[in-house]
């Protein structure tokens, strides 16, 4: 929902629907920027502008009380407050967790080899390495997230799915669930995509856009999958419900079953947006890479037809409303990446400055967090995208 909304009823989380300008047609503030200041509001104010639009949608409103907003800003401060450590600590766990994933690619790989050519799964390998998935993100949740734009694109379904399996758990983590049940998520999230392992691969690899009747096999996948859990004899009912369900909708118009939003699978929904968030940024032959901010746009647009918004909204939480890895511009023109946020403050993260957008060859490197700082976010900058390699080395 878009509305007019006069600046004296402006919230701090409120988030633009369209760029404001001044008079003379400068940008002062971009659409999809989020108030984060009094002085902000207060810097329209004096401009003379009366009203601007909101999108209530994209909005981070906190309408607890005051006190209780106030313990959550201390307990975020107190998170946030020494960014360099917070930088230091990520980047201390980045190799482990890199190498975790290369093995857990090859873990897919041989599972979906073993399919293929009529073999059994290696169910205790599967299980081994999603227990490793979660005591990374235990660890630290937002290292594993860093790294998920490391993507191989000559063997994409497999890290795919690796993706998947990371932003499953942490999500299904970020939630409480027990020990078991983020176990039971994590495997069939690593083996969601397991019927494509009886698809062609004319069709599976194919480098241009399915056609019609293609893309009606490739929509088989999830009852394939479903019969080699039968024939593994998988009896694990999240395991199953997980390769089945996860390209169910919640309007009801997916597949295989076109289940809507009162028969959703609860565990198939949480593994349904975090295979979505992860298509839209990985990048094909026929697409273009989608920025990591602006998936999620594409995530809430969804909400309510494609996906459940409660889960929506939580899933949010994880990732955040800047992804590890986005690159943003501040107030002050310097370009910076996205590096760590908290899940009670989404709009104010810790940020890696690199350089003046007008002076792009001179490095001006700092760690920054945004909580308490005379520095926002004004813009989402795609321009620099492939800046965010390696953000955590050389430092």
């Amino acid at each position: 929902m878009i509305k007019n909304v006069p600046l004296k009823d402006i919230k701090l989380g409120m988030c633009l629907a369209e760029t404001v300008n001044t008079d003379s047609g400068v940008a002062i503030y971009n659409s999809n920027f989020y108030f984060t200041s009094r002085t902000q509001i207060v810097k329209l104010q004096d401009m003379g502008i009366k009203e601007v639009k909101i999108n209530f949608d994209l909005s981070l409103i906190d309408n607890r009380s005051e006190k209780e907003q106030q313990v959550t800003r201390d307990q975020v401060k107190k998170e946030l407050e020494n960014p360099i450590e917070r930088f230091e600590k990520m980047s201390d766990l980045i190799e482990e967790t890199h190498e975790l994933f290369t093995h857990s690619e090859k873990t897919v790989e041989e599972a979906m080899s073993s399919v293929r050519f009529g073999k059994s799964l290696n169910q205790e390998a599967i299980k081994k390495e999603t227990t490793k998935i979660l005591q990374n993100i235990q660890r630290d949740p937002l290292v594993s997230l860093a790294l998920l734009d490391l993507k191989n694109f000559d063997e994409y379904t497999f890290i795919h799915s690796v993706n998947v399996t990371v932003l499953s758990v942490a999500f299904a983590y970020h939630l409480k669930f027990p020990q078991e049940k983020l176990i039971s998520i994590g495997e069939g999230s690593l083996l969601h995509d397991i019927g494509k392992a009886r698809i062609p691969l004319n069709i599976l690899n194919k480098p241009e856009r399915l056609n019609d009747a293609e893309m009606r096999i490739i929509q088989k996948h999830p009852v394939l999958g479903e019969q080699v859990a039968i024939k593994e004899h998988i009896d694990n009912d999240i395991i199953k419900e997980i390769i089945l369900h996860h390209h169910e909708s919640f309007d009801g118009s997916g597949y295989p079953d076109r289940l809507d939003g009162t028969k959703m699978k609860r565990y198939a929904s949480i593994v349904a947006v975090a295979d979505y968030y992860d298509a839209l940024t990985s990048e094909r032959v026929y697409k273009k890479i989608i920025s990591p901010p602006d998936a999620i746009k594409m995530i809430y647009s969804q909400s309510g037809r494609k996906f459940d918004p409660r889960v929506v909204n939580h899933f949010i939480k994880t990732v955040g409303i800047y992804p590890i890895g986005s690159v943003v511009e501040l107030n002050d023109g310097r370009i910076a990446v996205v590096i760590a946020f908290s899940k009670d403050n989404l709009i104010q993260p810790i940020v890696k400055t690199l350089f003046h957008i007008d002076s792009p060859k001179i490095l001006q490197e700092e760690i920054v967090s945004l909580i308490d700082s005379e520095y926002y976010i004004v813009n989402v900058n795609n321009e620099f995208i492939n800046c965010t390699k390696d953000i955590f080395q050389g430092n």
